[in-house]
């Protein structure tokens, strides 16, 4: 039985908040294009998260750049903070 296997499934996934507006498409009449203001300064916040789906423990973490030494970080802070057991 597959519960008796696993121990703890895990569900990751990382976001980019951004403290501004961008418009990636717009429809206009060919030639009657219009320059539309955006506000804000071009900075945000990278969230990397997991929650084990059994104890509903979420490990998070918030950082200004997202590297892979970035996410091998968070990797290491998840193992130090998840349970012995099979994943």
């Amino acid at each position: 039985m597959i519960k008796d296997e696993i121990q703890h499934v895990l569900f990751e996934d990382e976001s980019m908040i951004r403290d501004y507006q961008a418009i990636q498409k717009t429809w206009f009449l060919r030639g009657k294009q219009r320059i539309i203001p955006t506000t804000g300064k071009h900075r945000g916040v990278k969230l990397l998260a997991t929650v084990d789906y059994g104890t509903g423990k979420i490990v998070w973490q918030e950082d200004e750049q997202y590297t892979a030494e970035t996410f091998l970080g968070f990797l290491k802070k998840v193992v130090l903070n998840t349970p012995q057991g099979k994943w």
